[in-house]
C-alpha cells in the first residue's frame, strides 16, 4: 500500500462548508441525529469489536472477574503441560458456558500466560486459538478485543517480561496465518510496539517474511501519521470538514484512520481553548461519518488508544483525564460511539485505573444514553435507587422520567420493575404500599408502562411469593390488596387470576 503524498489542499473553503467558530452556533450547526440516522455509528450494531447487543454481557452474579481469570490460568497451565488441544477446547467451552461474556478476557489471560513462558507455549496458544475459532467456540471479534487490550498495555507487560513485544507480535502473526483474526489487524498495531520489535537484534522471534511485513506496516503508519498531523493542523485553521474529507481521500491508507481520530482529539487538548476545539472535533467527526469517511471501527479504536495513553498525555496536559471525560461524553451524546462499546472498554479495564475513572465519569454525564444499556446488576441497583428515592420524595413525574431513561425495557425487566415497586413497599409500611399503588396506577395511565407489563409484574410477584414470605409474613394479604386496588383502578384485568386464591 503506497502512500500518496501531495501538497496541502486545505487552502480554500467550499461554499457553506466552514464550521462555526464556537458557542451555541457550533452546537446548532452539528448534523442532527435524525438527518444522519441511518449512518450514526452508535446505531450500527456490528463492528470488528463485536455486536453491541453482546458487548453488554457481563459475568453472572455467582462469578467474579478474579475467579474467572484464575480458572483460565489453571486451564492454560494444564494445557501447556499436556498440549492436548481437544481437552483445552472442552475446558474453554465449559468456562464460557458459565461466563459467555468473558471470551475476550480469556484471550488476554491465555496470551499473557504464553508470553510468560516460552516460544513453545506461544505456538501452543496459537494452535488453541485456531481450534477455538474453527469450532466457533470464540468469535473473531473477541480475539480482536483481546489483542486491542494487549496493544494498549504492552509497555506495562514488558516491564516484567522483556520479550513480551516480540512474543505478542509472533502470536498475532500466527493468529493471522491461522485465520483467527483478519490480516487487517496488523494495521492496528501501535507504532512504538512495531518499532521496538524491529529494533531488536533477536530476529528469531519473527520469520523474515514477518519482519518484512511488519516493517512495511510501520513505514506506512509513520507516513500516514505525518500527513494526518498536517491535515489536522490545517483543519484548526480552516475549520472545513469538506477539505479534511478530500485530504483523507488523497492520503488513502484507510486502515490507519483510528490514528487520525486519536490525533484530532489529543490536538484539541493543546488548543488555546480546549472546549471550543472539542466542539470543532465533534462536529468534524459528525460530518465525516455519514458517508463513511470515518467508520465505527475508526472511532472505537481511536477511543481505546486514547484511554491507553492517558498517563502519558497527563505529562504534557494535566487536564487530560478531564478533557477525555468531556470528549467521550460528547461522542456518546452525538451517537458517534455506543454505550455497549464503552461498557466493554470498562470490562476490559482499558486505560487502567485512570481509564476506569474516565469511563465511569463519562457515562454518569450521559445517563439518557447509558441507562438504556445497564447490565443486570447495575439495572437492579438502579431500580432500588429509583424506588427508594420515590418513597422519600413522592415525585411521580421524576420516577416516570427515570423509567423513560431506562426504556426500552424488555418484558423481563418491565416485570421486575413492577415487582420491585411492590416488594420494597411491602417490606416497609402501609404508607409506602399506598405510594406504590399510586405510582403503578400513574405509570399505566401515563403509558410509561403497558398493562401487559403490569400483569407480568404481578405474575412475577406471585411466582416469588415463597421467598417473600420469609421476610414479609403477611405478604399474601398485602399482595391481595395490590391486586384488588389495581383492578378497581382499571389497570389490571378484572379476570386476572389471583394466584393466592388458586
Amino acid at each position: 500500500m503506497a502512500a500518496r503524498v501531495t501538497g496541502s489542499v486545505l487552502t480554500c473553503h467550499a461554499p457553506g462548508d466552514q464550521l462555526p467558530t464556537g458557542g451555541d452556533d457550533a452546537a446548532a450547526t452539528r448534523p442532527s441525529a435524525a438527518s444522519v440516522d441511518r449512518s450514526r455509528p452508535a446505531r450500527v450494531r456490528q463492528s470488528s469489536f463485536g455486536n453491541d447487543d453482546e458487548l453488554v454481557d457481563e459475568h453472572p452474579p455467582t462469578w467474579t472477574l478474579q475467579r474467572f481469570q484464575k480458572e483460565v490460568s489453571c486451564a492454560m497451565k494444564e494445557y501447556f503441560v499436556a498440549l492436548i488441544v481437544n481437552d483445552a477446547v472442552a475446558r474453554v467451552e465449559e468456562l464460557l458456558a458459565g461466563c459467555p461474556g468473558e471470551a475476550d478476557e480469556l484471550g488476554v489471560v491465555a496470551i499473557r500466560a504464553a508470553i510468560d513462558r516460552d516460544e513453545a507455549a506461544q505456538r501452543a496458544v496459537v494452535e488453541l486459538f485456531c481450534a477455538l475459532r474453527k469450532g466457533s467456540v470464540v468469535d473473531s471479534a473477541a480475539f480482536v478485543r483481546s489483542f486491542e487490550k494487549l496493544f494498549c498495555t504492552w509497555e506495562d507487560i514488558a516491564i516484567d517480561a522483556p520479550k513480551a513485544p516480540q512474543a505478542l507480535l509472533s502470536i498475532l502473526i500466527g493468529c493471522v496465518g491461522g485465520e483467527v483474526v483478519n490480516r487487517s489487524l496488523l494495521t492496528k498495531l501501535p507504532e512504538n510496539l512495531m518499532t521496538t520489535v524491529l529494533s531488536k537484534a533477536d530476529e528469531a522471534a519473527l520469520t523474515p517474511e514477518g519482519r518484512e511485513m511488519l516493517a512495511n506496516v510501520a513505514a506506512e503508519l509513520k507516513e500516514f501519521k505525518r500527513q494526518a498531523t498536517h491535515c489536522i493542523d490545517e483543519f484548526f485553521v480552516t475549520l472545513s470538514a469538506t477539505e479534511v474529507r478530500s485530504r483523507l481521500g488523497e492520503i488513502g491508507m484507510k486502515p490507519f484512520l483510528h490514528e487520525f481520530v486519536k490525533k484530532a482529539i489529543t490536538t484539541s487538548y493543546s488548543h488555546r481553548d480546549p472546549e471550543e476545539a472539542r466542539g470543532h472535533v465533534l462536529t468534524l467527526f459528525g460530518q465525516l461519518t455519514p458517508d463513511g469517511a470515518l467508520s465505527k471501527d475508526d472511532l472505537q479504536l481511536g477511543v481505546t488508544r486514547l484511554l491507553g495513553q492517558l498517563e502519558d498525555l497527563a505529562l504534557d496536559c494535566p487536564r487530560a483525564a478531564e478533557l477525555t471525560i468531556e470528549i467521550i461524553s460528547g461522542l456518546v451524546a452525538d451517537e458517534l460511539v455506543s454505550v455497549p462499546f464503552l461498557r466493554r472498554c470498562r470490562q476490559l479495564r482499558m486505560g487502567g485505573a485512570e481509564g476506569l475513572r474516565v469511563l465511569d465519569a463519562a457515562q454518569r454525564r450521559t445517563p439518557e444514553y447509558c441507562k438504556k444499556h445497564l447490565g443486570t446488576l447495575e439495572f437492579k441497583k438502579e431500580l432500588n435507587t429509583m424506588i427508594l428515592e420515590y418513597f422519600n420524595s413522592g415525585d411521580e413525574e421524576e420516577f416516570g422520567r427515570c423509567v423513560r431513561d431506562l426504556a426500552p425495557l424488555t418484558e423481563e425487566r418491565s416485570a421486575e420493575l413492577i415487582r420491585k415497586i411492590m416488594t420494597l413497599a411491602m417490606e416497609r409500611s402501609g404508607k409506602e404500599c399506598e405510594a406504590a399503588l399510586k405510582l403503578l396506577v400513574g405509570l399505566c395511565r401515563h403509558e410509561e408502562i403497558a398493562e401487559e407489563a403490569l400483569e407480568a409484574g404481578f405474575n412475577d410477584l406471585y411466582s416469588r411469593m415463597p421467598d417473600l414470605l420469609l421476610d414479609v409474613p403477611d405478604a399474601h394479604e398485602m399482595a391481595r390488596s395490590f391486586v384488588v386496588e389495581a383492578k378497581k383502578a382499571n389497570v389490571l384485568r378484572r379476570d386476572w387470576p389471583d394466584a393466592a386464591e388458586g
